[in-house]
């Protein structure tokens, strides 16, 4: 066999091979796009109300409609007559795909798939938007497939500025948005995926002087599903941060006024796996929390929950998608304890796992110095009979509590403009009870005071409550305060 003929059958093989290996591309795609849409299933606030997927040997094109909280809001529109229809109208949004085969889609990129989405509006809405967007797509996306059936999908919403409809005379709104970018990267089938989004800024400014702007504003996350046959139970962690939020409104005459300015607030979700338990910590903080002339920050407030089980996590899930797939029983107030009674079973089968909750840090600074406060609660050996018994519980609550802050805000938080820790104010100053309140309690050990700051650990245990490991009558504190309140009036 000569030259020329080999090189003719190769490339009659190839002219064969690339068309059959696009057609099997592209049913392997259907059938990605498929196990995606399969997870949504039994979710009552998302519904698939239409799809057209049309699979060609090059290229194929899918049209899907999407309602959200259709059935709930049908429910609401029937229990309230007189609610208008565009009201209780259930949002849906229609997307349409162009899908290019592999394994070279568009001729450049070595992928199973290349896809750029768009979304379809109505008359009516293109004719709203039209003065705000022009003629840019309201959401695009752009998805490659890989071999594996996962993939990378880039969304995208374009920037624009705006003014709204004002009264006659009255100077309008003006809204400016810069746009958002999301980019998922996710494992076949979603059960796993990374995201970052990220959008430079938000910003409302009103007739009258008064603005809010949101600048940085970014998310991420880094989520993988416990479990093969939980579709929407995933862990991981999830991070969403602002640069600088600054919020004001001018006073008389354009000066002073009302001004918010936080800078570097973040909030941070950790979701792990530990054997057959899933621990949630979270954490809230901001650098800056700036009020009038005030500045609090940095404060932070974190909190968790530790100890759930995985698998009755999933149960209360199943058990709150059941409660809210039937909103006609849900929009009915009379019906409350027995519309939540499928949640009794696996809520107490969770505390049965003796789940622990905490406030691991509530801060902030003041003028006078930084306050804290850190708590702890837990039910221990928790059986779903003592539910029912008060004194049960109590003998199986464990709590404990520490906190600190400055003795000047005792004063400041009473009333008093000028608190000052080392002397004893005017007689009936406002702060005169509140100081006379924490020498007291500082005299039976039940506080520490030491330069400034006062200082104290409350415990619950066994029925117990102590405070600086005294045991501590709240009931009999208050009737002796209030008796020297008395005497003294």
């Amino acid at each position: 066999m000569n030259k020329s003929v080999r090189i003719a059958l190769a490339a009659s093989a190839l002219a064969i091979a690339y068309p059959v290996s696009a057609w099997v591309l592209g049913r392997q795609i259907e059938s990605a796009m498929n196990e995606q849409y399969a997870n949504v299933d039994g979710n009552p606030f998302v519904k698939i109300v239409q799809r057209d997927f049309r699979r060609g040997i090059f290229s194929s094109t899918e049209t899907v409609s999407i309602e959200f909280f259709g059935e709930t809001m049908k429910a609401f529109a029937l229990r309230d007559a007189e609610a208008t229809s565009a009201a209780m109208k259930p949002m849906k949004i229609t997307l349409r795909s162009e899908i290019r085969h592999g394994p070279f889609p568009g001729g450049m990129t070595l992928a199973a798939a290349v896809s750029d989405s768009e979304l379809i509006l109505d008359e009516e809405t293109k004719k709203q938007l039209a003065p705000i967007l022009g003629d840019k797509k309201p959401l695009v996306a752009h998805t490659v497939y890989r071999f594996d059936r996962g993939g990378v999908v880039t969304l995208s919403s374009p920037a624009f500025s705006t003014t709204l409809p004002a009264a006659e005379g009255e100077t309008p709104d003006k809204v400016t948005w810069d746009g958002i970018t999301i980019a998922i990267d996710f494992a076949r089938g979603m059960s796993s995926y990374t995201f970052q989004a990220d959008a430079p800024k938000f910003e409302v400014i009103d007739g009258k002087g008064g603005h809010l702007r949101m600048s940085a504003l970014r998310a991420s996350g880094d989520q993988r599903r416990i479990f093969d046959d939980e579709p929407m139970l995933y862990a991981g962690s999830q991070k969403f941060s602002v640069g600088q939020i600054d919020a004001g409104k001018p006073g008389e005459n354009g000066e002073g006024g009302n001004k918010v300015l936080l800078k570097e607030l973040s909030y941070v979700i950790d979701l792990p796996v530990n054997g057959e338990f899933i621990d949630l910590a979270a954490k809230i903080g901001a650098q800056v929390v700036q009020v009038g002339k005030n500045n609090f920050g940095p404060a932070h407030y974190d909190f968790s929950l530790r100890h759930l089980h995985a698998r009755t996590i999933a149960k209360l899930h199943h058990a709150l998608l059941k409660l809210y797939a039937d909103p006609a029983k849900l929009t009915n107030a009379a019906n409350t304890p027995a519309l939540f009674a499928p949640l009794t079973e696996p809520g107490l089968e969770l505390l049965g796992h003796n789940p622990e909750i905490s406030i691991d840090r509530l801060s902030f600074n003041s003028p006078h110095g930084e306050a804290t406060l850190a708590a702890r609660a837990s039910l221990k050996d928790m059986k779903p009979e003592d539910m029912g018994n008060p004194v049960m519980l109590i003998g199986k609550l464990q709590a404990s509590a520490e906190l600190s802050f400055p003795e000047a805000l005792v004063g400041e938080f009473a009333g008093d403009s000028k608190a000052d820790p080392e002397k004893v104010s005017d007689e009936g100053a406002p702060g005169d009870a509140a100081r006379q309140q924490a020498a007291d309690l500082a005299a039976q050990g039940y506080i520490t005071r030491e330069n400034g700051t006062i200082r104290s650990k409350v415990a619950f245990g066994n029925g117990q409550l102590t405070v600086n490991g005294k045991p501590f009558n709240p009931m009999a504190m208050g009737g002796g305060m209030a008796k020297k309140s008395s005497l003294q009036n």
